[in-house]
């Protein structure tokens, strides 16, 4: 008589659920690494920008670095010196880096009130340093709907907060 043999391992129900289980793990694991290696330039360009803001600025903590575009590409990387000075350091391309006492420029505050009592009505997305037409500056990037939504860059002054451009954005039909 044949003698019945039990059903191999990756037969049963308790083994495609293990299967299933290392597969979600290896798919996990992958999804990580592929994250990580697009984000690995980002984070090499933010870790350059900070050691040249504390080398040629002075800066002995960094609290944040980010890359911007406008006229030209540049990181502004704000931080604080020993005497615990908080500054913003806009870093140039081939050129010495340009920094601001924040404690001595309009702040981040300052632009946002100031943008939102001129236009009550704008739904502000971000304020941040920017560098416009070869100056410090802060960029406003607000959204305003009339008949149409539109989206404007508004450019301050970074020391004064006196308003300099404003740029609208093509509009789009509000639905």
């Amino acid at each position: 008589m044949a003698r019945s043999r039990s059903p191999r391992w990756y037969f049963t129900r308790r083994g495609w659920t293990v299967v299933a289980v290392l597969a979600l793990i290896l798919l996990l694991a992958l999804i990580h690494a592929e994250l990580r290696s697009i984000q690995q330039p980002v984070w090499q360009g933010e870790a350059q920008a900070a050691s040249l803001a504390k080398e040629q600025a002075g800066l002995t903590e960094v609290a944040s670095a980010e890359k911007y575009v406008w006229d030209e590409p540049l990181w502004i990387v704000r931080g604080s010196t020993a005497e615990g000075r908080q500054l913003v350091v806009w870093l140039l391309p081939e050129r010495a880096p340009y920094a601001e006492n924040a404690a001595e420029s309009a702040t981040e505050e300052d632009i946002r009130a100031k943008l939102l009592a001129a236009k009550p009505d704008a739904k502000l997305l971000h304020v941040r340093p920017a560098w416009h037409q070869g100056s410090p500056a802060w960029e406003a990037y607000y959204s305003r709907t009339t008949d149409q939504l539109r989206y404007f860059y508004e450019f301050y002054d970074f020391k004064t907060g006196a308003e300099r451009a404003t740029y609208s954005l093509t509009a789009k039909r509000s639905s």
